[in-house]
């Protein structure tokens, strides 16, 4: 849609339809030149009248949106009397995303909630979204919705709002992590240390993820897309640490509660080929010989998620009122200002009465004898649209009040969102080690034992296990004298997995892991999937061995540069193997030794230093097994 820069009547200006997302892009690309003619603005509803809004918005309430901006705390002025942004402003503008979506993200990770913030925010600007909605198929869609997230059933069929879809798509994003995806991550950690072709692998995996989706009524692209815009949030984050991060615990609440199953009860569709329905048991999917075709089956077994399941009640109230935050934000409301409806009159009224609701409508006929206030001066009932995703359409000739009530008081004032406290306190590293006679730390690869030297100043030697790749020799460091040395032990392989008995660690008293990547060392250089692989080999390897030590509980902490974490997405790594990162915070140097990957900051705002990040393994239940515990045992047993 565009309109001539000589054009000043909307009305005239010429809307086209774009069908399709890649059509959109396209257009784009073919009048992104023409600008200098042109005010092109691409818009992704068929909506006629809120296009030509957001058009008029565009023109005329730029100086109101960028007033906005700088109440919330997003732009300031500069000494030289222009408006930047501030770290705030930064940090929305990173997310790659609306700005609604930004900022239902920021909100969330105040309160606590930053990885569900960042699943609804990504969902808000996806499109097709993971539940699948055929053309025309409401009703069907409605079935969908209610089997990932339970809605009430007493509410006006208007069509399922905007928060109703975004729950039942998170929900159904967190079924797919918890039911298929963990599925998978179990089985390719049994495979770690066996010679299985891996690809051949992916490849049987991408296909059974195609079938389980069609079983749900759901999209695997859309998934997908989700789960990367997911990461590249997160990545952000990590690369401009606001004042929230530190303390957000990546444990997912999909594994709330822990015991949750999901068993799939495929039936057959009717089929004009067949006689009758056939129902087959498919447990997880296990069975790989069904002869019926899969678009004739689904899993019958709804709800896939119940009321209680992976805390959605708590989400879903927490994302009703950070919408109305929003709105309130937006509309620039302080506690009880209510946008005076221009329909006031001077009608008589009941001094203390509520508003009449057919009145309202035009529709009583009670007259004087009504019970309610027939004026617009008496206190009017709440606008269900205005503190919404979805808005009201009416604006200030709404009957309804649009006052979002004393509670947000806080919405007046800029955002909290600051940076991170740069101090680094030791007491935060040494608070996770172990004390009494509850186990040793283990610190992983420390070539020449420069952090273990520095930590053996603080923490008891005696109680202290590190390795190192170098041969055995001389010691000339005093406070290494009591420090138990592994020589000559490769990492991550020969440090976790082990070569021979003697050389082995004793892994069951162990309570803490520490590792200081070094890239260089290791080869790896700045080769970045280098650097990758060398992160996700040793959450393998670990997994693996904790798995079989049935030693989960122990901490594993990871000290590195904050950029290069980002870069890596090493949380996502940690995250393939059940690590959860559960807490972060500056890494002391002066107290343990400094760092030697130092990397440049490439925007204003971003912030580059050591970052101890400590994670902590939550396997799904099955996964703790007897028979899984073994089958690992067996494995390490084999390769030893």
């Amino acid at each position: 849609m565009h309109i001539h820069e000589k054009e000043p009547d909307i009305e005239k200006s010429i809307l086209i339809f774009l069908p399709t997302y890649g059509a959109r892009v396209q257009q784009w690309h073919l009048l992104k030149s023409l600008n200098s003619l042109f005010k092109v603005i691409l818009h992704d509803i068929i909506d006629t009248e809120q296009a030509l809004l957001d058009m008029k918005i565009w023109k005329s309430h730029r100086k109101d949106a960028l007033d906005l901006l700088v109440h919330m705390g997003a732009l300031q002025t500069s000494h030289r009397g222009r408006l930047e942004p501030t770290f705030y402003g930064h940090l929305l503008a990173s997310f790659s995303l609306s700005f609604d979506a930004s900022l239902l993200i920021v909100k969330f990770g105040e309160v606590g909630l930053l990885h569900e913030g960042i699943l609804l925010g990504v969902l808000m600007d996806t499109q097709p979204r993971p539940i699948i909605h055929y053309f025309g198929e409401d009703d069907l869609f409605t079935k969908n919705l209610d089997s990932y997230f339970s809605r009430d059933t007493n509410k006006p069929p208007i069509g399922p709002l905007k928060e109703v879809i975004l729950m039942a798509n998170l929900g159904a994003f967190k079924f797919w992590q918890r039911i298929f995806k963990d599925k998978y991550r179990t089985k390719h950690l049994n495979q770690v240390l066996q010679s299985d072709d891996m690809k051949a692998t992916e490849k049987m995996v991408v296909e059974a993820e195609e079938e389980w989706c069609f079983f749900h009524d759901l999209e695997q692209p859309s998934l997908n897309h989700v789960a990367e815009k997911y990461e590249d949030v997160l990545s952000s984050l990590h690369r401009f640490r606001p004042n929230f991060l530190g303390a957000s615990d990546g444990f997912p609440s999909y594994y709330c509660p822990r015991d949750f199953q999901h068993k799939c009860l495929l039936e057959c569709l009717p089929n004009e080929n067949e006689d009758e329905d056939e129902d087959e048991d498919a447990a997880g999917l296990d069975d790989e010989e069904l002869n019926v075709s899969v678009y004739t089956r689904e899993c019958v077994a709804r709800p896939f998620v119940a009321p209680n399941d992976f805390k959605t009640k708590n989400v879903a109230d927490k994302l009703t009122a950070v919408v109305k935050e929003m709105k309130a934000h937006y509309f620039g409301l302080a506690p009880g200002d209510q946008p005076k409806s221009s329909c006031e009159s001077c009608f008589a009224f009941n001094n203390g009465g509520k508003l009449c609701r057919p009145f309202l409508k035009g529709s009583s006929n009670r007259g004087s004898n009504c019970s309610f206030s027939h004026s617009f001066r008496a206190k009017r009932p709440m606008c269900k649209f205005f503190g919404t995703l979805q808005g009201c359409r009416n604006g200030d000739s709404c009957s309804f009040s649009h006052d979002l009530g004393t509670s947000f008081s806080s919405v007046t004032k800029p955002s909290s969102c600051i940076p991170e406290n740069g101090n680094a306190d030791p007491a935060l590293l040494i608070r996770l080690f172990p004390f009494a006679d509850d186990g040793n730390i283990l610190i992983l690869d420390d070539i020449n034992f420069h952090f273990t030297s520095n930590i053996a100043r603080i923490y008891d030697p005696l109680r202290m296990v590190a390795t190192t790749r170098l041969l055995e020799s001389s010691i000339s460091e005093p406070s290494l004298t009591d420090v138990k040395i592994m020589w000559g032990l490769h990492h991550p392989y020969q440090t976790i997995i082990g070569k021979a008995p003697e050389s082995q660690v004793l892994w069951k008293s162990v309570k803490c892991v520490l590792w200081f990547p070094d890239f260089e060392i290791c080869g790896c250089g700045k080769n970045l999937e280098g650097q990758r692989s060398f992160i996700k080999n040793f959450f393998e390897y670990l997994a693996i061995r904790l798995l079989a030590d049935a030693s989960c509980e122990v901490p594993v902490i990871l000290t590195m540069n904050n950029l290069r974490f980002s870069n890596l997405q090493a949380e996502k790594l940690g995250r393939s193997c059940f690590f959860f990162l559960t807490q972060s915070f500056p890494f002391a140097e002066k107290s343990f030794g400094e760092l030697a990957d130092v990397i440049p900051t490439e925007k204003l705002m971003e912030v580059s230093k050591p970052i101890s990040y400590v994670f902590r393994m939550y396997p799904p239940v099955d996964i703790e097994s007897d028979d899984f515990q073994a089958a690992i045992q067996k494995c390490l047993h084999d390769v030893q």
